[in-house]
């Protein structure tokens, strides 16, 4: 394993941690308290907690996918994916000059 792949797990995985502690956190506030969805205590009278959560995940979701697509272009040079030089991989530039 190389380690710009050692890094990028290991920041994917702190993330995760984060993530997951939020959402842990989040549960027992709202299980503590046992609010109740009323216009009084909605913002804008239509925003949820369930709905912040799921645009949360989301988010999470998004970001993981985007971040691994830019690792394959940028980092690992074994993917069909990356950039050499301009060129993507599966394409070959052989140039010969004739000095």
């Amino acid at each position: 394993m190389s380690a710009p792949l050692i890094i990028f797990i290991f920041i994917h995985l702190v993330i995760f941690a984060f993530f997951v502690e939020t959402l842990r956190r989040v549960h027992k506030r709202a299980s503590e308290y046992g609010l109740e969805d009323t216009r009084e205590t909605l913002p804008f009278g239509f925003v949820r907690l369930r709905y912040v959560v799921i645009l949360y995940v989301m988010a999470y979701v998004l970001w993981i996918v985007v971040s691994i697509s830019l690792y394959l272009v940028f980092v690992d040079k074994n993917s069909s994916f990356s950039v050499r030089n301009g060129t993507p991989a599966g394409t070959s530039r052989n140039v010969e000059l004739n000095l």
